[in-house]
């Protein structure tokens, strides 16, 4: 290959991988902010109440000072979410724009490991189904978070057997979002 058919041929290849490149450079610069906005805050309990059945029965409890933090990580599809009242833990979500579903990875108190998945609505409500080490096997829990207002959202869980039949069991909270103190 001569000279100028050799800088013709480079030119061309690189025009096209730079035209490649900035096509997908304004893709993703076109892509929406973080699914989990709504999410990002502090949250606590509503009225302090939460209602589960765990076995024995249905109960209405008072859980004070509950504290949930959520904060995005290093990526626009990503949401920690690090509860400090027992048993403490954390839930990490991760949204896939591909195939518009959701992936939860969650750790409580020492065994209490939760994997799944779901799907957020264009309302922020999100759907997720997953299993938990330690909890019978076979068993799913479906977890519902569906917001109320831009400050409150209701969280229940409820478990279902092999079988897709509902056990009873279940726990649930409405979550309001805390204030943020004026800075000093």
């Amino acid at each position: 290959m001569t000279t100028p058919r050799l800088v013709s041929w480079f030119v061309c290849t690189l025009s096209a991988a730079l035209v490649a490149q900035l096509s997908e450079t304004a893709a993703a610069k076109a892509q929406p902010g973080n699914p989990f906005t709504r999410f990002m805050g502090e949250w606590t309990l509503k009225d302090d109440a939460w209602s589960q059945n765990w076995g024995g029965g249905s109960e209405n409890i008072k859980i004070p000072n509950h504290h949930t933090l959520c904060r995005a990580i290093n990526t626009d599809n990503s949401v920690l979410c690090i509860v400090d009242t027992p048993p403490a833990g954390h839930i990490l979500w991760a949204f896939n724009p591909v195939r518009k579903t959701v992936h939860h990875l969650s750790s409580f108190g020492e065994l209490r490991i939760g994997t799944g998945q779901g799907s957020l609505s264009e309302k922020g409500d999100l759907h997720l189904k997953l299993s938990f080490e330690g909890e019978a096997p076979g068993t799913y829990r479906i977890y519902d978070y569906v917001w109320i207002s831009a400050d409150e959202y209701d969280m229940k869980s409820v478990q279902y057997d092999a079988s897709g039949k509902a056990t009873g069991l279940f726990y649930r909270g409405r979550f309001v979002r805390r204030p943020t103190p004026a800075p000093s």
